[in-house]
């Protein structure tokens, strides 16, 4: 009996593991959460600089 009872093709170590479809929507949802991430990160740096200025 072996010890590799998968269904299906054996994947290598360096082959992708996701298909094209599931990384395009990886992509997609990635897009907005780095612009949202960036704007909170210009709104902080923003707040930062007025408190520098009134000290």
């Amino acid at each position: 009996m072996s010890t590799n009872d998968r269904s299906g093709p054996v994947r290598g170590f360096l082959e992708p593991s996701t298909s094209v479809s599931n990384l395009s929507k990886d992509f997609t949802t990635a897009d907005p959460a780095f612009v949202v991430t960036t704007a909170a990160v210009f709104a902080l740096v923003a707040l930062g600089a007025k408190g520098v200025t009134k000290l």
